[in-house]
């Protein structure tokens, strides 16, 4: 359908007679009146009576005007789009990430934002099918895997596993910045699930070391977990950051290497074809510093 054609048939509408309406439209009067005949001759029915002088809609012509209006609106949309994404804008960008990094780190980066920034959506996924989304038509993902070789990356860092105690326990009175997995072992611990992967690098490091889990409680809701430690029922371990007034304390990865840090890397990987790639590479930039400086 000419676009032109439903912009002069509207004009008229709006205008009451084509006279009216050509300077509008900085249109000869005869050249409107050819614009709507041809219109008239595509859609193959009337669109006006001339009724002394002046025109005067159909059923038809009532009919069309309020999707003719419609129509011109998502045309002008998508001209706009259009041209922003030829400028490699992005207004609303889908962002695809696990429940942990979500609540732990994507939400709290989001309330940093400015005006001018993205529209940050997310979309839960576990690990397993972070690239997936990516490929269906996620803008981003931020994944604690490695991603695929055909993806744009950034390592944006570590996010370190914490133990969470009450202000009453041991280590918050000691005022510990840190704590070995022997020391953790033998306390009554709330976890995430073999879901997650802090539980699995959780579980390998207990493994490297020959530890075994004193007392060990499951819960894939971070918030639960802390809510739990904070009510005394023992010590949560997750990535997030302190909620409820708890005591933090850094996990040693190994005694091997003391100043290491047990945690999880995380990536943020998008299509080097996406139209916005340098928007999404800067947004990926702001979001490692995000991390460092808050974790």
């Amino acid at each position: 359908m000419n676009l032109r054609r439903v912009e002069c048939f509207l004009a008229v509408v709006d205008f009451g007679t084509v006279t009216a309406a050509a300077p509008q439209l900085h249109m000869a009067q005869p050249a409107l009146s050819r614009q709507l005949q041809s219109f008239e001759g595509e859609l193959g029915f009337k669109l006006f009576d001339n009724q002394r002088n002046r025109l005067r809609l159909t059923p038809a012509g009532r009919e069309l005007v309020p999707l003719a209006r419609q129509l011109l609106s998502n045309a002008r949309s998508v001209k706009a789009a259009a041209q922003s994404w030829s400028k490699g804008h992005i207004k609303r960008l889908q962002l695809g990430a696990t429940y942990a990094t979500i609540v732990g780190l994507i939400a709290p980066f989001i309330s940093t934002l400015k005006a001018g920034d993205p529209l940050i959506l997310t979309h839960e996924s576990s690990h397993f099918g972070l690239h997936e989304l990516l490929h269906s038509g996620m803008d981003m993902v931020v994944s604690p895997v490695t991603p695929e070789h055909d993806c744009a990356t950034l390592q944006l860092g570590l996010v370190p596993l914490r133990a969470y105690v009450p202000a009453t326990h041991p280590w918050a009175v000691a005022n510990r910045d840190m704590v070995t997995l022997a020391e953790l072992a033998t306390q009554p611990l709330l976890v995430p699930s073999r879901a997650s992967v802090s539980r699995l690098e959780l579980d390998l490091a207990m493994t490297r070391e020959g530890l075994r889990y004193a007392s060990i409680e499951e819960c894939d809701q971070s918030p639960i977990i802390q809510a739990l430690a904070a009510n005394g029922r023992g010590v949560g371990v997750v990535t997030d950051l302190p909620r409820y007034g708890l005591y933090g304390v850094l996990i040693q990865a190994s005694p091997r290497t003391p100043e290491v840090k047990l945690g999880v890397t995380l990536h943020a990987a998008w299509d080097r074809q996406h139209y916005s790639t340098l928007t999404l590479e800067s947004l990926a930039q702001r979001l490692k510093d995000y991390l460092h400086t808050t974790y």
